[in-house]
């Protein structure tokens, strides 16, 4: 396994850092922070490499809340933007491609190009061409807060021997208890604590094995092979000190549906997750009763927002249902002189 050396002057070139302020910042140029390192840029940034250099940047105190996050209640941990989380994009600009070029194939979330419609792609494929009559469904209790600090660091040392790179990492992981869900650092680490176990499970022939942050999926024609892939990931986890939750499932994928990154897959066909198509209902319903106080703009995009989960599935009648009756004819009375949702039914 090659480990790589000679990082550090990438991550703290001027222009590294610069990059790493325009990435942190999209969507989030109405911050103040933001507001204020654009204003003064250059002397800013060049604040943060010298942090760097001399080694007194350390990452700062979080900011910690307790939110919803669909039907789970999460911890979120919030670092300031400034300084922080422009030297975690900084630190993954270089760091982040060594990492995921040794991940699976079929591992998915924050790796680009691998999102939940690149899984749906994987998965329908999979489905269709080989049709594998059973699924086994595990979820990982609690993943990023039980993730091991210090196997952690062991496992980014199999990578990475930059000694300085490793400081800096070193700081990021130290900082709180497990990975922190909030830092942009966790979502690459997430996945590198579990690469190897990933990689275990590929090694003894299962051909048709998904994992979506702690979501992992194995389709089998046997449902004796699949109870004892259960054991050996059950037991694998345990070593990295994880857990599978009890809701732990082997079904038929034909009669059940598997579901996986919001949809519903079955042999003859794709449907999307109840309670995606729920939560779109009520947005229609909603922009049909208060468009006259909403803008255009909000109104496109809180239809547009869901048309990429509809567009691949049997949702013609949800669309039609939802937009082409009640939406399309509010658009019909507002001044847009061209309106997106028409030219997507």
């Amino acid at each position: 396994m090659k480990r790589r050396g000679n990082l550090w002057q990438k991550i703290v070139d001027s222009a590294n850092i610069k990059a790493a302020h325009i990435a942190a910042r999209r969507g989030k140029g109405f911050y103040s922070e933001v507001k204020m390192v654009n204003e003064n840029m250059d002397e800013m940034l060049e604040q943060i490499r010298l942090s760097l250099v001399n080694k007194t940047f350390t990452t700062s105190r979080y900011e910690v809340e307790e939110r919803f996050d669909g039907r789970k209640m999460r911890t979120i941990h919030k670092l300031p933007y400034y300084p922080d989380r422009i030297v975690q994009h900084a630190l993954i600009q270089v760091v982040g491609p060594i990492w995921r070029a040794g991940f699976i194939r079929d591992t998915f979330q924050s790796i680009p190009g691998r999102g939940t419609n690149d899984a749906r792609r994987r998965v329908t494929k999979a489905i269709l061409k080989d049709k594998p009559k059973y699924a086994l469904k595990i979820d990982i209790k609690k993943y990023y807060p039980s993730v091991n600090n210090e196997l952690l660091k062991v496992i980014v040392r199999r990578k990475i021997k930059c000694k300085d790179t490793l400081w800096l990492i070193d700081n990021i992981i130290d900082s709180t208890e497990g990975l922190p869900i909030g830092n942009y650092t966790s979502q690459d680490l997430g996945n590198l604590y579990l690469s190897d176990f990933d990689w275990s499970i590929k090694h003894q022939g299962v051909k048709h094995y998904y994992r979506y942050c702690d979501d992992i999926v194995v389709m089998l024609d046997s449902k004796e092979k699949l109870h004892n892939i259960k054991i050996d990931i059950v037991n694998r986890l345990e070593i990295l000190g994880l857990s599978v939750k009890p809701n732990w499932q082997i079904f038929k994928i034909q009669s059940q549906g598997l579901d996986f990154v919001g949809y519903v897959f079955r042999t003859s066909h794709i449907l999307l997750r109840k309670g995606i198509a729920t939560k779109f209902k009520r947005k229609a319903l909603k922009i049909a009763r208060y468009w006259k106080v909403m803008s255009e703009t909000k109104i496109v995009n809180g239809i547009m927002a869901y048309w990429g989960w509809i567009k691949p599935v049997n949702a013609k009648n949800l669309w039609r249902s939802a937009v082409t009756i009640n939406i399309l004819r509010i658009m019909d009375m507002m001044p847009l002189k061209r309106n997106p949702a028409r030219y997507t039914t």
